[in-house]
């Protein structure tokens, strides 16, 4: 049960940095001219909120969501925190793989 609680925890909170990336992208106005710095902001956002998805997702399930039980549900706990948060990353950064080959004329298009 605590196990599925993890990787729960871990998707809701990659698809929510997702959900911010997207904002971030979309407050970003469009630069006139020849040498717009407009995508590379997008593009360095998308990656910090990358780097610190796993991080709160981490810290989150460690000190909000960390059962109060024996050992060995504490450390199977951990162990699928652990990959919980992977796998927040990978979906995070798959998600935001197709979401920006689906609108490549767009905001989000330049994430990639």
């Amino acid at each position: 049960m605590e196990s599925t609680s993890a990787y729960i925890i871990s998707l809701i909170t990659s698809l929510v940095f997702l959900l911010l990336a997207a904002f971030i992208a979309n407050t970003i106005k469009f630069e006139g001219g020849s040498n717009p710095k407009d995508p590379q902001q997008r593009k360095m956002w998308f990656w910090i909120l990358a780097i610190l998805c796993p991080v709160v997702i981490f810290f989150l399930g460690y000190f909000v969501f960390k059962p109060e039980a024996n050992i060995m549900i504490v450390n199977k706990y951990m162990t699928a925190l652990s990959i919980g948060t992977g796998i927040g990353f990978a979906v995070y950064v798959i998600m935001g793989f197709v979401l920006s080959k689906m609108f490549k004329n767009g905001k989000v298009g330049n994430w990639f």
